[in-house]
């Protein structure tokens, strides 16, 4: 299964000082990660901001990705995404289109 994974550094509520030594901590934490096995990586990317980004991966185990996440929840707010294709997405959503015309018809 593929995800889109979200993040944002908190600094909501934090002191100047506090958002300095959150930065200077979670930049060591990263430089000392390695992708959890299981997981495959196909893209982190970082916003123009500098305050977040998205990591789009891939595995067959959701708790790797739990795994992955956690580690930073101490940083970084998170959203989860599960995701497919557009070209599996799109005869899904026909077919629900069809279902429900049909089944709102009296």
């Amino acid at each position: 299964m593929r995800y889109m994974i979200e993040y944002t550094i908190r600094t909501a509520g934090l002191t100047h000082a506090e958002n300095f030594a959150g930065a200077g901590a979670l930049l060591a934490a990263f430089s000392k990660w390695k992708p959890e096995d299981g997981l495959t990586v196909h893209a982190f990317l970082s916003n123009l901001a500098g305050n977040g980004g998205y990591v789009f991966v891939e595995t067959s185990d959701p708790k790797v990705i739990v795994s992955f996440v956690s580690k930073y929840n101490f940083w970084n707010e998170v959203n989860v995404v599960p995701v497919i294709e557009v070209s599996d997405a799109v005869p899904l959503t026909a077919a629900s289109l069809g279902w429900a015309q049909s089944a709102s018809k009296s």
